[in-house]
């Protein structure tokens, strides 16, 4: 029963992983290939841009998981600890609306926002400010990428959050107001440690999915920013592979970006095993 599945892995992740396992051997610009071991990931590893790419994602979560994670907490407590069932499905449709919409979509827009001659920009110059560069120097450039992932809102962590909160046994519930405790003290003493595995959950979403992230970057900041300031692992295996025509070397990248993925995964899951012990 399980041969289908195990057929679609292999055609889908392991062929594939092989395939690129073996280009990344290979010096190849697509007309001829030379075998040169591990050359290309020592050359990766050195490569001032791909390890910025790394750095630029720290920033960008940095940015970034702080307001959506946190916000999100605060607004699933809201809508479950003051409503009932109908107002939190209403409540929690709301929040997910902006991720309905396409993200090349709402980068489009963001980028009538951010130009020189911009919305933004003209709100400045009409109290009397400077015009912004925000797509022309490293750090305006970075704040306009977070500002364009924030957009997307954070009804995904919401819901999360919400289901966590309705998996919590209403026994426990009673049995602290039993013992006495307050509102504030049963939110700290039991909701917050159940939530901690979604939290860190919530945050592996957010590393994974801005060191994966694209559209956004290709749209507002087609070079991958001024000196790559905005350019993600991905974006920069993009480039080297379909701009520079070193598929072998883009190919070792990739390799390197899911090491990387997978290191951020077993720390997750360390840590979350670390907590359950503490508890």
């Amino acid at each position: 029963m399980i041969a289908p599945a195990g057929l679609f892995f292999l055609l889908s992740f392991a062929v594939p992983l092989v395939m690129v396992g073996r280009l990344s051997l290979f010096k190849t610009d697509y007309v001829k290939s030379a075998y040169i071991g591990v050359a290309n990931f020592m050359r990766a590893v050195k490569d001032p841009y791909f390890v910025r790419s790394f750095a630029n994602v720290f920033w960008f979560v940095l940015g970034i998981a702080p307001f959506s994670l946190l916000s999100a907490y605060w607004i699933a407590s809201f809508l479950f600890f003051q409503f009932g069932p109908k107002a939190q499905a209403a409540g929690r449709f709301i929040c997910y609306v902006p991720a309905l919409t396409a993200g090349l979509v709402m980068t489009m827009l963001w980028m009538w926002f951010l130009l020189r001659e911009g919305l933004f920009n003209q709100a400045l110059t009409y109290i009397g400010l400077e015009a912004v560069p925000w797509l022309g120097q490293p750090w305006p450039a970075r704040l306009s990428i977070v500002l364009v992932s924030l957009s997307g809102g954070n009804g995904g962590f919401v819901i999360l959050f919400m289901a966590t909160m309705h998996a919590i046994p209403s026994e426990l519930h009673d049995a602290a107001l039993i013992d006495g405790a307050s509102e504030r003290q049963y939110r700290q003493r039991i909701v917050r440690p159940f939530l901690m595995p979604m939290l860190l959950l919530g945050l592996l979403l957010i590393i994974v999915g801005t060191m994966q992230a694209f559209e956004t970057i290709y749209v507002l900041t087609g070079e991958g920013g001024p000196k790559g300031s905005t350019a993600t692992p991905a974006y920069n295996v993009f480039q080297t592979a379909f701009w520079f025509g070193q598929s072998g070397f883009a190919a070792a990248k990739g390799l390197i970006l899911m090491v990387v993925v997978a290191a951020v995964v077993a720390a997750k899951q360390w840590l979350q095993h670390v907590a359950g012990q503490t508890e």
